[in-house]
């Protein structure tokens, strides 16, 4: 950060133990539907054909990957999804509801820099803060060690130079205590994003420029989304390490597709057995190497 001393703002981070109903994130009856600001809300819907059949079953397929990581409750069309729980939706929930004070004074710092023209940081690590969210109505089912989330890491960062506010956050799961547990599928996650200065508010939902996301699971391999909200419109998913995946009769370990919301037209790049360093591994393939591509539902007010 360029300010230093004692005009520097200071970091506000501390510990939150903050207890829960549940972790399903969820509309209510009677209030704003939260559900279009879930991660995977675009992707889920977006991956319908136009024409059924067009897809090669690759929305079904890519439904069913998703929910393990998720834990999607599909709705009644099955194009979509009634609830979820998964740490990186909870958290971006819990920051959009204004429920915890320090995230509150998290923000309330990037809006006050903005205005004041400074540097400045709200950063967990650096001051040995922990958040853990704790759900105290859990099913009877579920296992302990799946009750409480642990978020290792929570940043906003004003970058001054850039006009631009960073958020990041890490979780991080506890192991499980049996190893047949029916613990969720997520070992691991991350989510990052960025924000312009103009648009940035300390309440409600801040819309973000451009987010990546990442989750790492315990037996079906990794996730990755990376959203483009400005100029392209363009969602890239990646699913590498994956299993239990069938299309055109293959079963692939790596899966790309690329969602372009302004001419509503998936791309879906396959690879099996490749290096991440391979040209030919899904997630370096591009251009005219997809394996197959096709007309998508329209998607609009992309988390609006």
């Amino acid at each position: 950060m360029e300010d230093t001393g004692s005009s520097a703002p200071i970091n506000p981070a501390t510990d939150v133990d903050y207890p829960l109903s549940t972790f399903t994130v969820q509309n209510q009856e009677g209030l704003a539907p939260i559900l279009p600001y879930t991660v995977f809300h675009d992707v889920y819907r977006g991956a319908t054909p136009q024409q059924p059949g067009a897809d090669n079953g690759f929305a079904a397929e890519l439904r069913a990957h998703l929910d393990t990581f998720l834990q999607a409750s599909s709705d009644e069309t099955g194009t979509g999804y009634n609830s979820v729980r998964n740490p990186i939706d909870l958290m971006n929930e819990v920051i959009r509801s204004g429920r915890v004070d320090n995230f509150n004074e998290g923000r309330q710092l990037m809006v006050s820099s903005i205005t004041e023209e400074r540097a400045a940081t709200y950063n967990t690590p650096a001051n040995n803060a922990l958040i853990r969210f704790s759900e105290n109505r859990s099913d009877e089912s579920t296992p302990a060690e799946d009750q409480t989330w642990i978020y290792p890491m929570l940043d906003w960062t004003y970058n001054r130079d850039k006009g631009k506010v960073y958020r990041a956050m890490q979780f991080a799961a506890s192991s499980p205590e049996q190893p047949d547990d029916s613990t969720a599928e997520i070992a691991s996650a991350s989510s990052s994003s960025q924000y312009a200065k103009e648009s940035f508010g300390a309440s409600g939902f801040n819309q973000p420029e451009y987010a990546a996301t990442s989750m790492t699971g315990r037996t079906r391999g990794k996730v990755e989304l990376l959203q483009e909200f400005v100029g392209l419109q363009r969602d890239t998913l990646t699913l590498t390490e994956a299993s239990g995946i069938t299309l055109n009769g293959t079963e692939p370990d790596c899966v790309k597709a690329v969602f372009q919301y302004s001419t509503s037209r998936v791309t879906v790049f396959t690879s099996k057995g490749k290096q991440t360093n391979d040209p030919d591994h899904c997630g370096n393939q591009k251009g005219d190497g997809w394996v197959f591509a096709y007309d998508s539902v329209a998607i609009s007010n992309r988390q609006q």
